[in-house]
């Protein structure tokens, strides 16, 4: 192939010097080893559409001229689907764009590439991260070629009715397709997430969470007993359709507070409850269907949204709405949820390893595992004279706040059924559910996609 390319530039070069040497040098930043047999549709179209664009400054025209010359350069060579790209009205188009508006052009850029077809859309069970590591530029790469081929056949037929839904279910079928190991593309993205996931040096309390590596890449399926667990969840649901009154200051209204704990057989203290404070099942329920976008305040009433429409309908998709909220919240509050999660199903029967029960309670034992990640200082700091007092106040203030939001997930699985009876000692053990819960947790954490900050 590359004497083909030779002989394409000599041929060009014969009809126009200048559009020999700027189509080298295209081709050159396009392909730097000439390797055409790996060249494909995507690579072509971004450095036609964004690369050149971004990299190089020069004028439009002489971009222009540089992407015309490569269109020649690919008629030689008879690669007439990408000399077409490069003479195209909308290359010419974009390019004019960006000597005008480079933020209008990276927008009409993203909407030729999705419009192509040869662009790997997102999935319910991979969205395409800006942060990849080699499995995952394999994957997407890959699967552009195999797009580019579909559409050459015929199989997906951008622009066409019900391109959209036949794009994703070849995509999907391709990833999910066997490959070397009896692995597909999909495990093989979702393995390297995880174990970037639990090597990440801002999250050390992850390194407790190795012996779990296998559980958390195979994820878990939704239990049957989903229903069962979901029902507070319904439940509130159900009331915010009609919608929930709320206290002036934004609670849930104790007629609402002693309903769910009545129909439940929560018990609160005092009881009956005076408000959503004294019901820590409430909060624990309110708080994760805020966290799913699931509801709303309007006005002095706590109503559905678009999305909480659609969980109240499907107990599996509010399931998997709640496990990935649980662990997606950022920072201690994060940290927190899988700390808890790692060490109960390491402490489960078909957890990644035994757990010694120490003195201390579940809380106080991810509290200190926590502190001891560097989240907090794990003694308060030795200070004297007239600062002590506040210094020994600030680590106090410190220390209540990881409690208080590791009991806030201890609260969310006794209210969900996901936790076995106390021990007396402040020891519990997730149920079937709980560490079915547990695991896709911590799964759907570890294999979101990254973001380049």
């Amino acid at each position: 192939m590359r004497e083909a390319v030779a002989s394409a530039l000599a041929e060009l070069a014969r009809r126009d010097e200048r559009a020999a040497d700027t189509a080298r040098a295209a081709l050159d930043a396009l392909a730097p080893d000439r390797e055409l047999e790996r060249l494909n549709q995507h690579a072509v179209q971004r450095f036609c559409w964004f690369e050149l664009p971004v990299r190089f400054q020069d004028s439009a025209d002489e971009q222009l001229f540089a992407v015309r010359s490569l269109g020649s350069l690919f008629s030689l060579l008879q690669l007439y689907r990408y000399a077409q790209i490069c003479s195209a009205q909308e290359t010419s188009s974009l390019l004019a764009v960006y000597s005008e508006d480079h933020a209008a052009g990276l927008a009409m850029y993203e909407r030729l590439m999705w419009e192509s077809g040869v662009e790997p859309p997102d999935l319910p069970e991979l969205t395409w991260g800006t942060a990849v590591g080699d499995a995952e530029i394999r994957a997407r790469d890959e699967t552009s070629a195999a797009l580019e081929l579909a559409i050459s056949l015929g199989d997906v037929r951008p622009g066409k009715r019900g391109w959209r839904p036949a794009q994703e279910q070849f995509t999907r079928s391709f990833l999910t397709r066997p490959g070397r190991r009896g692995l597909s593309h999909l495990d093989l993205v979702r393995e390297e997430r995880v174990r970037a996931w639990l090597s990440s040096s801002a999250h050390p309390h992850r390194q407790r969470l190795w012996p779990l590596v296998g559980q958390i890449i195979a994820g878990a399926d939704v239990p049957r007993a989903a229903d069962r667990s979901m029902a507070p969840l319904q439940r509130l649901l159900d009331l915010a359709a009609d919608g929930i009154a709320l206290t002036q200051i934004g609670y849930i209204s104790p007629g609402v507070v002693r309903q769910m704990c009545a129909d439940f057989g929560w018990r609160t203290t005092p009881e009956p409850p005076r408000s959503e404070t004294d019901a820590t099942q409430l909060i624990a329920l309110h708080q994760a269907l805020r966290g799913m976008r699931a509801v709303r305040r309007s006005g002095r009433r706590l109503v559905l949204t678009r999305r909480g429409r659609q969980l109240r309908e499907d107990p599996e998709a509010l399931w998997r709405a709640s496990t990935e909220t649980l662990c997606r919240t950022g920072g201690l509050e994060q940290a927190a949820a899988e700390t808890l999660l790692g060490m109960l199903l390491s402490r489960s029967p078909q957890g990644g390893g035994s757990h010694e029960r120490r003195r201390e309670s579940d809380v106080e034992a991810a509290e200190r595992t926590l502190t001891e990640s560097g989240w907090v200082p794990p003694e308060p700091p030795l200070a004297s004279g007239r600062h002590a007092a506040s210094h020994r106040r600030t680590a106090e203030a410190a220390s209540d706040r990881v409690r208080a939001l590791v009991m806030a997930v201890c609260w969310l699985l006794e209210t969900l059924g996901l936790l076995g009876e106390d021990d007396g000692a402040g020891h519990r053990e997730l149920t079937a559910p709980g560490r079915a819960f547990a695991v896709a947790c911590l799964h759907r954490s570890a294999v979101a996609p990254r973001a380049v900050v």
